[in-house]
């Protein structure tokens, strides 16, 4: 079992290092999806978004 992460005290659950890194990879995959005009193509903008958040995240679990 994987430990908690230490943040000045303050134990952390590794899964949620996972969610923030996530983060970080989805905003610039979000950004090129804005230049390539993707949101005319999706019914739903925050449904999307939240779709490519869970796949990014996923793959992170997968490599990890």
């Amino acid at each position: 079992m994987e430990q908690e992460i230490d943040i000045f005290g303050v134990y952390i659950s590794p899964f949620a290092v996972v969610l923030a890194i996530g983060l970080l990879i989805f905003l610039p995959v979000r950004a090129c999806l804005d230049r390539l005009h993707f949101d005319k193509y999706v019914w739903h903008r925050s449904l999307s978004d939240a779709c490519i958040y869970v796949i990014v995240v996923g793959l992170l679990v997968l490599i990890l």
